[in-house]
């Protein structure tokens, strides 16, 4: 009897500002940690990536579902990102829509969408390309409400983990995660969704510094904390109320709850940093297998 797919989870903070940082001058603790972690990926060299993301109120800016399931995916080419097609495994990602269905987790399957720097960012970063590993891309509504619930999130995590466990012994799967941890972006405030794509950016631009305040280290190494730890899984009790402290970008750390119940076990703090100039408590948590004691 085989002892089923090898799967590890990344979970990463991504912040659009990162592109413009050129010469890699800010943020010189989070590079670093996503560096090594980036260099254990390598090694592990996943056949098959599953990927929470958030959109930004762009592909999914007249309906946003709690949870959608993406079946073929391009890149938006914001903030620098590829523009390039994702490699999207088309009999996995239908397997896994009838899975989750019949989970009884309520889903939206998209038959194509343009994918934001929510997905591109960390996948590029990663991997050079977007169509480097087959990927289903998973988008988590965490703008537009309502939102699901944090417990809901985790039921969706879970689903997807018993999914995956069927697949081959030689699979080798990457969880990813991307979102988070406190920020509240200029570009999520009400009537931002109608701007253009360099209106957006000029809001940013223009109001780095007061973003930089919504930025909340405390609550960012409890989250972190909460995710190493034997109690993680009361992370599906969070409420609104308890997320509120992490500003409005802080409800993409849904993403991170999914994929840590899709792999079902502790993560460890890679590295955190808040990073005034890129307006996001930046963090990375990671499986056991991904993480380094150098």
């Amino acid at each position: 009897m085989g002892t089923g797919p090898t799967i590890e989870v990344l979970c990463a903070s991504h912040s659009p500002q990162m592109a413009k940082d050129v010469d890699k001058r800010e943020g010189l603790v989070f590079r670093a940690g996503f560096e090594r972690v980036a260099a254990s990926v390598h090694e592990f060299d996943p056949t098959l990536l599953v990927y929470f993301g958030p959109d930004h109120m762009r592909a999914l800016a007249g309906i946003a579902p709690c949870f959608t399931v993406v079946e073929s995916a391009t890149g938006y080419g914001d903030w620098g990102t590829p523009k390039e097609d994702y490699q999207v495994p088309q009999g996995h990602t239908e397997a896994l829509i009838d899975h989750l269905v019949a989970a009884g987790i309520d889903i939206a399957a998209a038959e194509h969408l343009s994918l934001d720097h929510g997905f591109g960012q960390t996948t590029a970063d990663l991997f050079g390309s977007l169509a480097a590993v087959p990927m289903i891309p998973i988008v988590v509504n965490c703008v537009g409400t309502p939102l699901a619930t944090l417990d809901r999130t985790a039921a969706l995590g879970r689903a997807v983990g018993d999914y995956l466990r069927t697949l081959p012994d030689d699979e080798r799967v990457l969880v990813v995660a991307s979102g988070g941890i406190s920020h509240a972006p200029p570009s999520l405030i009400p009537g931002a969704k109608k701007l253009s794509e360099a209106e957006r950016q000029a809001l940013i631009a223009d109001n780095i510094a007061k973003a930089a305040e919504a930025i909340n280290p405390g609550w960012d190494e409890d989250f972190l904390d909460r995710m190493a730890g034997d109690s993680w899984s009361s992370l599906a009790t969070l409420t609104p109320a308890e997320l509120a402290p992490a500003g409005t970008g802080g409800a993409e750390v849904r993403t991170w709850v999914a994929a840590q119940f899709t792999g079902g076990r502790p993560l460890a703090t890679v590295v955190y940093e808040p990073v005034e100039e890129w307006i996001t408590g930046m963090g990375v948590a990671a499986s056991a297998g991904l993480v380094t004691t150098s």
